[in-house]
């Protein structure tokens, strides 16, 4: 068995210890050496097998979600593996309906302050009419004050989660979720686009309910955090320490033998083919 992890900043290891990370300024170094901390290392060692750790910092869910499929379609991953998805919060997606060179997306539901606003979202528009890039500019801002809202997210999540549960299935490839720090799944969608009785929450650790980020605030230990101090609300692009992801490690291996997610599923002949 070979386990394969897909995830953002927190898969990859960021954080894990920061002082051996200062040592180089190369991206590929700092990479190696996050994946000696993070836990998917730790997990593959309560596993005894080998890790295949697809997890890269800054990676939206939409990333996340299209690197799992190009795998599954090229024969990577197969029913031999094991496969744990940690997902990225879900206002890292670019919106498809704002123009794709402006890279415009929301980061984090607790960061709509006009300061975050200016720094975030209304800087960096280099068109080369100014009128427009102020226009467009004052409609981010009046599109976060006036139109978001978490529908949109809602029926991407489900769908994005519904679509790798289902050819995990198809494939007979054993599989596990969980959220990073914002739940993928709220507990109060629109009636009409609901379709979570879908999803299997056995094979979801923490589902609608736990981020491994309260699994650590729940600790209140400041030794599992990056930094070495408590989480709190305002704290953005926060990251385990090695301790934090071995206890996210420890608690992901006790899911999967409580729920036997190891045991062989059999792949299925689609009535399709």
């Amino acid at each position: 068995m070979k386990l394969f992890t897909y995830g953002d900043s927190w898969t990859e290891g960021v954080g894990g210890n920061i002082e051996d990370e200062y040592t180089t300024d190369s991206p590929e170094q700092r990479t190696i050496i996050r994946q000696k901390y993070c836990w998917p290392k730790h997990l593959s060692d309560l596993l005894e097998c080998e890790v295949k750790n697809n997890g890269v910092g800054a990676f939206s869910n939409n990333a996340i979600f299209n690197s799992i499929c190009y795998q599954l379609k090229n024969e990577i991953v197969t029913q031999d593996d094991f496969v744990v998805i940690m997902w990225s919060s879900s206002l890292r997606d670019e919106l498809p309906f704002f123009p794709n060179e402006t890279s415009f997306h929301i980061w984090g539901k607790r960061y709509t302050s006009k300061q975050h606003l200016l720094k975030y979202i209304l800087d960096g528009f280099n068109g080369d009419n100014s009128k427009y890039n102020r226009a467009e500019k004052n409609f981010r801002d009046y599109y976060i004050s006036n139109l978001f809202n978490d529908t949109y997210y809602d029926i991407v999540n489900q769908n994005y989660i519904l679509h790798l549960q289902f050819m995990f299935k198809e494939l007979g490839i054993r599989y596990l979720f969980c959220d990073a720090f914002d739940v993928m799944i709220n507990k109060n969608i629109y009636e009409l686009v609901d379709k979570t009785h879908l999803i299997d929450g056995d094979r979801y650790w923490g589902y609608r309910n736990k981020t491994m980020a309260n699994l650590l605030i729940d600790t209140n230990r400041k030794d599992v955090w990056e930094d070495n101090t408590n989480w709190k609300n305002t704290t953005a692009g926060k990251h385990p320490s090695s301790n934090g992801y071995k206890l996210i490690a420890n608690e992901l291996y006790k899911f999967i033998n409580e729920g036997n997610l190891l045991v062989y599923n059999k792949s299925k002949n689609s009535h399709l083919l």
